[in-house]
Formats: C-alpha cells, structure tokens, sequence
C-alpha cells in the first residue's frame, strides 16, 4: 500500500475515534472501501463509516444476518436470482423486474435489500473475507408493465448500496429497457452518483449485448440469457458456513470453498429445493462481540443532493405525521428546519434518528428553503405562504386557504398530477400548491377510477368523520371525554361545544348561508375543480363520529354511462392508492381500524344502486386515514413530484 494511502488510513482512524466509534475488527480494504467512495478525504470517509455501523447496528439483527423468514413475502415472487462468479471473478445478482411489485411495506423491503446484498456478497467470499469482494448486477426489464413500475425500489436498493456499501458495485447492466421506462431512469439517475452512474451501463444494441455476454462470461450467464448456466433464484442458493459482509470473518476450509462452487456452477441447482432442508448460509456465524448501542436510526435520506425542507406546524398532529411520512418514504432531504409558533418554539422533536431544535415561524425561515410543508392553520398559511413562495419556495399546504383560488393547482397525486406541471425544485421559481380537504380526498381516490370510465353526473356524500380531522387536541379530548363519561363525570367540552364521547354530530364547521356547513361545501367545490369539471352534481352530509382516526364516507353514484359492480371492482383492483374489503358472504367491509395508520383507502359494499334503472348507478363505502393519506401523505406525495 502506498505511504499516501497508509497517510489516509491513519487520518480516517483517528476522525473515526473523535466520533467516538472505533475500526477495531475492520481490514484495512474495508477501511479504504469508504476512503474511496469519498474521494480519500480521511473526514468524510469517517462519518460514512460511522453512519455506516449506526444503520447495521439499527437493521441488522445481533446475529449478523437477515434470515429467509424475515423476508420470506418478498421472496416468494421469485424476482431474484443469484449466479456463478462472473469473468471478473465476481458473484452475479439478477433481479427480474416484471415479477416485482411495489410493496406497501417498505421497512421489510429494506430488508429484504439488505438480504439480497449481504447474501450476493458473502457469495463471492473465498475463504476468509478481505473487505473488497464486488458484485454485478443485471437489471432486466423485458415483460415489465406500469404495475411493476417502483422507482422508490430503484432509489432505495442504489442508495443502500452507494451509502452502506461503498465500492461494493463493480457494474450493473440494464437489459430491455423499454421506452417508457425512460422517464423512471431519468428520475432515479437524480439520486445517484457520478460514480455509481459510470458503473451503469444500459445494453441497447447488439454491440453492447455481445460485450456483455463477453463481460460476464457465459458460464455465469442463465441460458435464458445466452449462457450456459441454469437460471438459480437466491432462496436455493445453499452456501457453506461463512459470514456477513462487515462482520468479523473466519476461515473457511478448502472443502467448503469447493463445495460452495459446486453449488454454484452444477447443472442440477434448479433441483435444491428438494435435497435436504435448507441452512442459511450465515446461520452458524461466530458471533462477535455486542455491537455497541446506537441511540441514531441513521436513514439514506439525508443527502447532499436532497432538497432543503422546511415543516411548518411541526408540533402538531399533522405536522407530525409529515416527519413520519417523510421518514418511511425515505423522502431525500439535505437539511430540514422545523418551524413551529413562539409557543412551540425551542420544543425538541425527533426526525430519522436525530433530534431538531423548533424554531418559531418568521418570513426569514424560508431563505434556502426548496420545498415547505404547511399544516399550521388556514391563517399562519395566509401570512407566510406567499412570502414563502417570493422567496423560491414550493409551498404545499395543507389548510384551506388556497384550495379555491385560481392560479393554484389543487392536487391528488393517483387522481390529477397533470395540474402541477411545469413546476420543478431547482428551476429557480417558488409556488402554492394546496393540498385538498381530507374528505375530498379520500372520497376522490375511489371515485376517480370510475369516474373516468362511465364519467359521474350526480355524487351524494355523508361522511362519517374522526377527532383527528379536527387535531391533536380533539383527540386528547375524545379520550379525556370517554374516561370522564364512564367514571360518571360531566365531560370536558374545550374543543367541541357539546359531549363527542358516545355520541355524534353534524360536522363543527361553520354553516353556511345555504344551510351546507363549511366542511360539506369543500367536498362540493374541490371535487369540481379537481375534475375540472363545474357541471358534475355534488351533495353532502358531513358527521363527527367519536373515532379516533381515519374518516369514512358512504358513496352514492350516478353516471352517464352504464357502469356494473363486477367492472367497477376490476377497476378498483388496478386502481392505485386502493384496495378492496368487500366479502358479503362473512359481512366483513371496511371500517376506520383496517386503515388506521395506512397508506391506502380501503372501499368495500360496491353495489348497484336499485333505485336506479339499469346499471346508472353504484353505492360505495370508502374508509381512509385523514391525517395520512387525507393530509401528510398526500402534501408528502406532492413534494416527491417535485423533485
């Protein structure tokens, strides 16, 4: 090793040590994997070790690996496969994007990404880990169709690679690439970088196939493929006693390498699944000692290349389940201020395993700042949204206070994305952007659908509303109210004017002139402009019920065309953002619990309205998180366009 390099490894131990984490057990190629992947800068190859061993510490379990069970769902689509050691010597991953869906439950995908990874690496281990075994990956996209699109999968697997395996990538090939494809790979080449981009290579033509066969090798490559190895998923991949990337190693002996390669390289491997049952192959590791605790659960999100975010009304209950939302959805992110009001102001709150300072809310708060999260209050949204945006911010708020006013694109991501076209972070403008109400939205993600297949003439709405359409306070009062009332004491009315414990009412909003109270008019007026349709009929009832999360809403339709229950459900099946709950036969429909804390709404009780001649007509029931998808998720959604 040359003296420059021995000059870096000593720096980067000792920036290590000053961030109280310790190399001890590492090899020096592991120590200059992350050297290299931050331009030999001892300081930050350093904070990426230590962020490194905080993110194992925190997904990784004590003993080293991520077992076939924890991650079994994922598994069973078949989407993965490992291969022989290519030319180059290195193990194979093949990822068959058409058998991929995207997945509602992102913390197992992660998982299941760092599964794949550990696994595919360990593969290439011979003998003893050295700390700079590769891989290469085959991207195949032939067969795939908009269900499989995930560019948030993409994001993620490159991500956890450039982040937490560093210079573990030595090429990655996309095969089949189809024309709509094209804009995916766009938006997933923003999160990369330059040196993973320069490892990337998108086979084209039948130069670049024949390279890539040459590349490879043809004994690592499945027949399908033009080589002359069998096609091998990573379930039946059986490897001998060995370790996980990163983890303090053993010798191998010589028996297990060879047995190890002729797992890999027999033409009987599609018959595995039937020999004796299956050993993991980290399943005996020699454990080391306790990783020390890391209080940080440290995500990828935090990155330079992010937007810089600002969340006003942090304290709050949407406020709060903005950071939530921000942190599942890995929403990248290069600095983030909380704002909140001077009440609030100096408060602590936790985000993605660091904890912020709130600050009090102020015209000078958005300088630098990309893109503002508002849910503080049609007022605070009146008074600082504008400001805001003459400052190049993109304001997505979540009040009422823009939602009607011209100019000002109302937004459903699933229903009308096309009404924020042309504005973009990094294009030097600010903006508004409402976010509609939460009964509008969870009523439109179902609608929608078939709307554009018999379009609507008439909608009649009664929703059934939850304490935390109204905040955190109503909430808390639900509660305070329910042990008042059962413990025999009058209960306590600060939020609501009258008992909400064991009973309901028309929606508190203010009535109107026309005897529809607030809420109930949005309902009316943001469906016509999100349609953008001022000649649709809409009516409707809105009720406080005393639940304490997630809205529902009976819907009855009327359409100009011809519409069954049997093609409404298929459309509803496809449908993103949607699933069903409808089983007549158990008399099982949706209710507020099933979608609790959900991303998706969930519709149930299609039927044909029989009041109705023909198939005109259809009743629906809807049921969807107001404070998720009726509120963070949504504003979250829209900011993930921006980018």
């Amino acid at each position: 090793m040359e003296e420059s390099q021995e000059l870096a490894l000593t720096q980067f131990r000792k920036s290590v040590e000053k961030l109280s984490s310790s190399t001890e057990g590492h090899e020096k190629p592991t120590l200059m994997r992350f050297l290299v992947a931050r331009s030999m800068d001892p300081d930050k190859a350093a904070k990426m070790f230590v962020d490194w061993q905080k993110w194992r510490a925190s997904m990784v379990p004590s003993s080293g690996f991520i077992p076939d069970s924890e991650v079994k769902d994922e598994l069973e689509f078949k989407k993965i496969c490992l291969q022989g050691p290519t030319k180059s010597g290195h193990p194979l991953v093949l990822v068959i994007t058409s058998k991929h869906f995207p997945t509602k439950d992102q913390a197992t995908f992660k998982k299941f990404v760092v599964h794949v990874l550990d696994k595919t690496i360990a593969s290439g281990i011979k003998g003893k880990e050295v700390g700079d075994e590769k891989l290469v990956a085959v991207i195949d996209l032939a067969n795939i169709t908009y269900k499989n699109l995930d560019a948030r999968a993409l994001i993620t697997s490159f991500q956890f690679l450039q982040s937490y395996y560093p210079e573990r990538l030595a090429k990655c090939y996309i095969l089949h690439m189809p024309g709509f494809f094209v804009a995916v790979w766009k938006l997933v080449c923003r999160f990369l970088e330059k040196a993973t981009k320069d490892k990337v290579v998108i086979v084209t033509d039948g130069e670049e196939e024949r390279k890539f066969e040459e590349e490879v090798g043809l004994e690592a490559l499945p027949e399908e493929y033009g080589g002359r190895a069998k096609l091998t998923l990573i379930q039946d991949v059986l490897l001998p006693q060995t370790t996980a990337p990163g983890i303090r190693h053993q010798n191998l002996s010589v028996s297990h390498f060879f047995f190890f390669s002729f797992l890999l390289t027999t033409a009987t491997m599609a018959t595995l699944t039937h020999q004796a049952p299956q050993t993991h192959f980290l399943s005996r590791l020699p454990l080391r000692a306790k990783p020390r605790a890391f209080s940080a659960r440290v995500k990828m999100s935090l990155q330079e290349s992010g937007p810089s975010l600002a969340v006003v009304g942090v304290t709050g209950a949407v406020g709060q389940e903005f950071l939530s939302v921000l942190s599942d959805r890995d929403f990248p992110y290069s600095s983030v201020k909380m704002l909140a009001s001077k009440r609030s102001a100096g408060k602590r709150v936790a985000f993605d395993g660091r904890e912020y300072t709130v600050e009090e809310l102020t015209a000078e708060s958005f300088d630098g700042v990309d893109i503002a999260l508002f849910s503080a209050g049609g007022s605070i949204s009146k008074e600082f949204g504008p400001l805001a945006a003459e400052k190049g911010t993109i304001v997505v708020d979540n009040s009422s206070a823009f939602r009607m006013t011209e100019g000002v694109p109302l937004v459903i991501p699933e229903v009308n994305p096309e009404a924020m076209k042309g504005i973009k972070v990094g294009m030097g403008k600010g903006a508004l952007i409402a976010n509609p109400n939460c009964s509008t939205i969870i009523c439109l993600m179902a609608v929608t659908p078939l709307h554009h297949h018999a379009k609507v003439k008439r909608m009649v709405v009664s929703t059934y509303q939850a304490a935390s359409g109204a905040g955190a306070a109503a909430m808390e009062e639900l509660v305070q109210q329910t042990r008042e009332v059962l413990a025999g004491k009058p209960p306590t009315c600060n939020i609501f004017s009258q008992q909400y414990a064991f009973n309901l009412f028309s929606h508190n909003a203010p009535v109107t002139e026309n005897g529809y109270n607030e809420e109930e008019m949005k309902l009316v007026k943001e469906t016509r402009k999100i349609w953008n349709d001022t000649e649709v009929k809409v009516t409707a009832t809105c009720i406080r019920v005393p639940v304490m999360r997630a809205h529902a809403e009976s819907v009855n339709l009327q359409f100009e065309n011809q519409l069954d229950e049997n093609t409404a459900r298929e459309l509803l099946k496809k449908a993103p953002g949607v699933y069903i709950i409808d089983d007549r036969s158990s008399n099982t429909f949706p209710t507020p619990l099933d979608v609790s804390n959900k991303d998706d709404v969930a519709v149930g009780r299609i039927r044909r309205d029989v009041s109705q001649d023909g198939n005109f007509g259809l009743d629906i029931f809807v049921c969807g998180d107001q404070i998720r998808k009726g509120a963070a998720l949504n504003a979250v959604q829209i900011a993930e366009m921006l980018l």
